[in-house]
């Protein structure tokens, strides 16, 4: 216990002094605002391993150390999460790239701020007598229709040179639904994001390939205009947290803040300690790349106009590192 208060007293310490540098150094104009100052932000969370640098920043005092109240609104249906930042009940989420495009394209006022760091894996279940890519042409994919699930599924297709048409795509939204009906043997594959792919591949599931393998980044944290506007300092202060957060992972054992991860997926430590971290990186923009892979793709299911732009969607206020 003494250990853990002298930890979170250290983590607190470097926090103030770091988030101290960042706003002094930008041309001497930003200070630190007062805790009292700064609004609460409420961001629209799934629960995978994307966020998990936001949840470490939050639960080891770094938030608090730089008086940012940060809720967390945690979702199982990406349409309910999307739903709430519509209707102006979110200032931010993270969500999918293709989300993001589509929800602006179609009048919502939003803008990605930066990239996150989650994957997605592919996984195929134990009966569905899949071994590889090629295997899965005529089977049952499991997707969340037009999200990144979608966008990945139809990567690994033409990867496969399978036609989408020689597989069936059911939408099913919620992740643990789609879980239970692998497990289930109700449909044969699906993307799913850690702690569920874990979770999977202990009852005997395989992972075939991944995000990653596929090069693409899967998703991405946005607010809306109106929040960019009211709350900017927070979101700056949001960002800072981040990479502190990203900072005590790298350098801190999961043993440390393996509880965090427990509490946000409710798994045993044995599923736990098999979960692998993704590589987190410094807040960083999304690349060119993906962004414009993500809009051809929409274009060609006609789901946002043939004059959108990548350029609309990204504000680089908050990550000044450019788009690679």
């Amino acid at each position: 216990m003494r250990n853990y208060i002298f930890m979170k007293k250290h983590i607190i310490v470097i926090s103030i002094i770091f988030a101290a540098l960042i706003f002094t150094s930008c041309k001497g104009k930003e200070r630190i605002a007062e805790k009292n100052e700064l609004q609460e932000i409420n961001l629209g969370v799934m629960p995978s391993m994307d966020y998990i640098p936001f949840a470490v920043a939050q639960k080891m005092g770094i938030y608090d150390s730089l008086g940012l109240s940060v809720n967390f609104v945690r979702y199982l249906s990406p349409n309910d999460r999307d739903d709430d930042l519509k209707w102006g009940k979110l200032d931010g989420a993270i969500t999918d790239l293709t989300r993001a495009i589509s929800m602006q394209a179609n009048g919502l006022g939003l803008k990605i701020i930066m990239k996150n760091d989650g994957i997605l894996y592919l996984i195929v279940g134990k009966e569905s007598g899949i071994k590889n890519l090629s295997d899965l042409r005529q089977t049952n994919i499991g997707i969340s229709e037009n999200t990144v699930t979608e966008f990945s599924t139809d990567m690994v297709l033409q990867l496969a040179n399978i036609l989408t048409v020689n597989v069936n795509k059911p939408n099913i939204t919620k992740m643990p639904v789609r879980l239970e009906m692998l497990q289930n043997g109700q449909i044969d594959a699906s993307f799913f994001p850690d702690p569920y792919a874990t979770a999977a591949k202990s009852n005997g599931h395989k992972s075939l390939i991944s995000t990653k393998d596929l090069g693409i980044n899967a998703t991405e944290t946005v607010f809306t205009e109106r929040a960019i506007k009211d709350k900017k300092e927070e979101i700056k202060v949001l960002v800072i947290g981040y990479n502190l957060g990203v900072n005590f992972i790298k350098t801190h054992p999961l043993k440390e803040w393996s509880d965090i991860l427990k509490e946000d997926t409710d798994l045993p430590q044995s599923i736990i300690k098999k979960i692998p971290l993704p590589n987190y990186q410094q807040a960083e923009l999304p690349k060119e790349k993906d962004i414009k892979a993500s809009i051809g793709w929409l274009k060609i299911k006609q789901l946002i106009p043939e004059s959108y732009s990548e350029k609309k969607i990204i504000d680089s206020t908050f990550v000044k590192k450019p788009l690679p």
